[in-house]
């Protein structure tokens, strides 16, 4: 096996391991992004459980109740509601043993009420409160509760989670860059020696950055699908593992996440060549050991 063929089996190899390093790395951003966007998925599955019961007068009547139904079903903020009657209420309260209760008083004492759940952009202490302030000053409605306490420490954590997530990303986008940088330049640093002699030569910048450039531009593409259909692929299984799992990521967000990932490893690809070619068009000879 003569010299030429060993240099370019070698180099094919060092390629391969290059992308693999890269799809690798891109993996690991694509799966923080989908960690991030199914706590996300959680966090407004949460909020959309808090709500409000409003308890309306005994003396409301059907086509009253009727335009209550019509009003709740207009609000934006409303992401479901349930109209329970008196005698839902009676049942729900005793677990069904209201029968006697009503003889002996002669009378049910409960009043008919509504269970509105709101949707997460409103599950906030402050809007809340307006909303629950603005039904108690409706003449039908005797009562409301809503628990704001539970809604302001849920905002309180969803804060400090996203701020952690954040800066998690953060880092990791960071890390992924260096890595992604040190795997270009190894493999650039294997050519310096052809970048000096093109220069030699009288090649200009442009013409010797345009082989470096494609290739990882080429490579981040590469990279990326293969990471990105690794990542489909945990998706998969973590969705038939675990069936809720899917109203918490779906697959809209999935795609913008496997769509990002080739763009990203493409960005990062091209950075990396570019300023590790810079590098070694301004080095003389002697640079090329450094």
């Amino acid at each position: 096996m003569n010299k030429n063929k060993l240099t370019r089996i070698s180099g094919v190899s060092d390629r391969i391991t290059s992308t693999i390093s890269v799809a690798l790395v891109l993996f690991i951003l694509g799966l923080v992004a989908t960690i991030n966007i199914t706590f996300t998925g959680l966090e407004r599955s949460v909020k959309e459980k808090i709500g409000f019961s409003v308890v309306l007068a005994d003396t409301v009547t059907p086509a009253q109740i009727s335009e209550i139904r019509r009003f709740c079903g207009s609000e934006r903020y409303v992401k479901s509601y349930e109209y329970l009657s008196a005698d839902d209420v009676l049942r729900e309260e005793t677990q069904g043993e209201g029968a006697a209760l009503v003889e002996q008083l002669g009378f049910n004492p409960y009043a008919p009420m509504i269970d509105i759940k709101v949707t997460a952009e409103y599950a906030h202490p402050d809007s809340l409160a307006c909303i629950i302030a603005a039904w108690e000053a409706m003449p039908l409605v005797e009562e409301t509760s809503g628990n704001t306490e539970m809604a302001a420490s849920l905002a309180s954590n969803a804060r400090v989670l996203n701020t952690v997530l954040l800066i998690i990303a953060a880092t990791l986008l960071l890390i992924s860059f260096v890595l992604i940088n040190n795997t270009v330049r190894l493999t650039i640093y294997s050519r310096r020696f052809l970048i000096h002699t093109m220069k030699l030569v009288g090649a200009t910048g442009g013409f010797i950055r345009r082989p470096f450039l494609w290739w990882n531009a080429l490579q981040g593409v590469v990279a990326g699908i293969a990471g990105g259909g690794l990542l489909c692929a945990l998706v998969v299984w973590s969705r038939q593992w675990y069936a809720p799992l899917g109203d918490l990521l779906p697959w809209s967000d999935v795609a913008v996440v496997l769509c990002s990932i080739p763009v990203l490893g493409v960005i990062i690809c091209v950075v990396a060549a570019l300023l590790a070619t810079n590098r070694y068009l301004r080095s003389d000879y002697d640079g090329m050991f450094d």
